[in-house]
């Protein structure tokens, strides 16, 4: 499915907006990024039900719950994360992801994407994989038969690679699976394809940007030099049938040009086949 993220569209909009943009395009997915205000509404199933209906009565769906929204647990960007040293600090992310789990549940949404956290010590960054492991392990238990968990791979992070990502799919079979971020793997320097050929039926979301060099800011694309002419058949090749998603927050206070781009974009690779 197609999909588009609220994370790319302006600040604090109400619900009913959202639904308003996205329900003439072709993005008839939508991949909710969770904020700190959305967090006190996470044990009232009657109004995330109600979020769900409006949506679904303008032909959208839930696709993919995301915590990746850098200030949702407080001013310090993307602290504290599942990988933290801290046992306490890592605690709190553990029963945040609950309260996310459960947004997702009532939502009717298939997917909650997690990252891990930045990297706080080179020195112990194996200890860091390894206290995300377990802040994984702790969620995997509570899961709903519903919901998958999707792990995005970041480049600052303790979970940055695909590698990693293969590792921890295999680790917790049929519950855990990826968020690949093509933009992060370029980043990175990976072989973008071979990391798709790996990764197989791992992958369950797909977000897409471009980028410059090796710089970790996300552009629109062809202002960068990701080759999505070798992307593109490497996801065909694997039989991909999962969700694509723009990740375009830098430009969420210019949504509808990039959401023009990104439908312009994927109509290019074949993704999308009917008119904008």
């Amino acid at each position: 499915m197609l999909c588009y993220s609220t994370g790319s569209l302006p600040d604090g909009i109400p619900f009913a907006k959202i639904a308003d943009i996205l329900s003439p395009t072709p993005f008839t997915g939508v991949e909710l990024v969770i904020t700190a205000e959305m967090l006190p509404l996470s044990g009232d199933s009657a109004y995330w039900h109600g979020v769900r209906n409006l949506f679904q009565s303008r032909g959208l769906a839930f696709r993919n719950v995301h915590m990746g929204a850098p200030h949702l647990m407080g001013r310090e960007a993307h602290r504290p994360g599942l990988s933290a040293l801290d046992p306490a600090a890592r605690d709190m992310k553990i029963r945040t992801a609950e309260k996310c789990l459960a947004i997702a549940q009532a939502l009717a949404c298939p997917h909650l994407t997690l990252t891990s956290g930045l990297t706080e010590s080179e020195a112990e960054r194996g200890v860091q994989v390894q206290a995300f492991r377990l802040a994984l392990r702790e969620l995997v238990v509570r899961l709903p038969d519903s919901v998958k968990i999707l792990i995005e791979q970041e480049p600052e992070h303790v979970i940055n690679s695909a590698d990693q990502l293969l590792a921890l799919g295999l680790e917790f079979p049929g519950a855990v699976f990826a968020n690949f971020d093509v933009g992060h793997s370029h980043v990175l320097g990976e072989d973008i394809a071979a990391a798709i050929a790996a990764l197989g039926p791992l992958l369950r979301n797909v977000h897409l940007e471009d980028i410059r060099g090796r710089v970790h800011a996300h552009k629109l694309y062809g202002d960068g030099d990701i080759d999505f002419n070798a992307v593109f058949p490497a996801l065909h090749a694997i039989g991909y049938r999962g969700d694509y998603t723009p990740d375009l927050y830098p430009f969420k206070d210019d949504y509808e040009s990039a959401i023009e781009a990104s439908a312009a974009f994927l109509r290019k690779h074949g993704v999308l086949t009917r008119a904008l």
